[in-house]
């Protein structure tokens, strides 16, 4: 699309566009927010919550590396995915269904009207003493910083609004929590050189929730960040290390830190209980949900906690039960060396009908073991994690909190702690790590 057709379009539905020169950046061969360069000069879009421009990318020109590499991902649709198609054109959606990488026919949308969730697209914070007038320490909160912001997320209201449109630090960023998964993430929301408002689509894949853009009503999967359907398809959110801690050990590690906290209820929602949880006893499931699609994976009961990362083209899972005996294991995951380690004092969210008064399931974090040229290898004794080379004592977050390192920060990998049905339905080559190395 050139400048005057763009703007023309602006015009017409109040999208606000800049436009300015860049330099063109390599391509790998996949796609993600990172191969932002098409041919003409990129454009920034801030675009109104309940706007769309459905469509717009297939005139923008995607950059033909994005085509190429998204061509063999894409599937020819059945007569059954036109007429799903048709049902959910007459659902007044615009999305190019012409174009996924999915089945329609496969995506499930039944009962997820009751669990509709409003995006939180205005957040506001708290400092810390504020945020103890409402927070129990054992709430569960996904820590994200960025150079010197630390900000928490707490689960009591994402489990409700399940997304969060913000910016730290002049980067926009979609924080997401699904609880069908128990997935938590940090992905950029800029792509295409566009800052891109994120919502959740009344639709389930492998079973967990799928999210539109605003732009082009693509839907991109929670779980992986990447576009299924719409003229996005194959595209990728970059993701961003973060952390699904307790508050307490935020509120230790980042005094000056802050929280979001419940003056960002979005209007059209007055229904969210802060304090409940919408999903009272779902992670008890003894099966998986039916839009997974496919043979579940046997090795772990669905609803288990895993701590999982892909690394280097590698996957691999550490129960929680067993992390939970262990406290610190040392392996190498796709030829990189990495420690997984375990803490209690989190209390679930999909458990009683108030959080204060479910179970205490625990937090998971997985770093790079290498620091200052030096790979360290780590031991749980006496209540702490320590390394064996300096005798230095770890936090879970990653950082030396005494000895010699004191200071130093482990290599942050991302990484997540879903349900185990989840991560294995989405990398089904994982590695199930048992025992340490």
């Amino acid at each position: 699309m050139d400048r005057r057709r763009l703007l023309a379009l602006a015009s017409a539905t109040g999208l606000i566009v800049a436009c300015g020169e860049t330099t063109p950046r390599e391509s790998g061969s996949t796609p993600n927010a990172e191969t932002s360069t098409a041919e003409q000069p990129p454009f920034t879009a801030v675009i109104p919550p309940h706007t769309s421009v459905a469509g717009a990318a297939s005139r923008m020109r995607l950059p033909p590396q994005v085509l190429a590499a998204r061509e063999a991902t894409l599937v020819a649709a059945t007569p059954a995915d036109m007429r799903r198609a048709d049902e959910l054109r007459g659902m007044r959606w615009t999305t190019n269904f012409q174009i996924a990488s999915v089945p329609l026919s496969r995506l499930q949308t039944n009962d997820l009207e009751r669990f509709r969730a409003y995006p939180i697209d205005v957040p506001r914070f708290d400092e810390i003493d504020v945020a103890n007038a409402f927070l129990d320490p054992r709430e569960p909160v996904i820590q994200f910083t960025v150079g010197q912001t630390a900000r928490a997320y707490p689960l009591r209201f994402l489990v409700w609004h399940e997304i969060v449109n913000d910016e730290v630090e002049g980067r926009p960023i979609l924080v997401t929590y699904d609880p069908r998964t128990n997935a938590a993430r940090v992905v950029e929301r800029r792509l295409l050189g566009a800052a891109m408002r994120f919502r959740a689509a009344d639709a389930l894949d492998r079973g967990g929730r799928l999210l539109w853009d605003s732009l082009t009503q693509s839907w991109w999967r929670q779980f992986t960040g990447e576009a299924i359907v719409g003229d996005l398809t194959g595209l990728q959110l970059r993701p961003r290390p973060s952390l699904l801690v307790s508050y307490a050990a935020f509120r230790k590690a980042f005094p000056q830190g802050r929280v979001l906290d419940s003056r960002s209820r979005p209007e059209r929602d007055d229904s969210a209980d802060y304090g409940a949880t919408n999903y009272p006893g779902y992670e008890r499931h003894s099966d998986p949900p039916l839009s997974v699609n496919g043979t579940p994976d046997r090795r772990l009961p669905p609803t288990a906690r895993v701590l999982a990362l892909e690394v280097g083209g590698e996957a691999a899972a550490f129960a929680f039960d067993h992390l939970a005996s262990e406290r610190a294991i040392n392996v190498e995951v796709g030829g990189q060396p990495v420690v997984a380690l375990w803490s209690p004092g989190v209390l679930s969210v999909l458990d009683a009908p108030r959080i204060a008064d479910s179970r205490d399931v625990g937090m998971a974090a997985a770093h790079g073991r290498e620091v200052r040229d030096r790979v360290l290898t780590f031991t749980f004794a006496d209540g702490v994690v320590r390394d064996r080379e300096t005798g230095s004592v770890w936090s879970l977050s990653g950082r030396a909190l005494s000895g010699a390192l004191a200071g130093a920060q482990l290599p942050p990998l991302v990484h997540n702690a879903p349900f185990w049905f989840a991560w294995a339905a989405h990398y089904p080559a994982t590695r199930l790590v048992t025992n340490p190395t």
